[in-house]
């Protein structure tokens, strides 16, 4: 459901950097990563620390 909604298929991170963005946005707090591929999909959801 997650994974529809925000459209990550074919964003290149797994399963786990997909929980991590869920937990951000469920939880309100952003996400601080170095991970350059989950970093950009977090900014594009507004979830990053940056």
């Amino acid at each position: 459901m997650f994974v529809d909604k925000f459209n990550l298929y074919n964003k290149e991170i797994g399963f786990v950097d997909i929980n991590l963005l869920a937990s951000s946005k469920m939880s309100g707090y952003p996400l601080l990563t170095y991970d350059k591929k989950l970093l950009e999909v977090a900014s594009q959801l507004n979830l990053s620390y940056n």
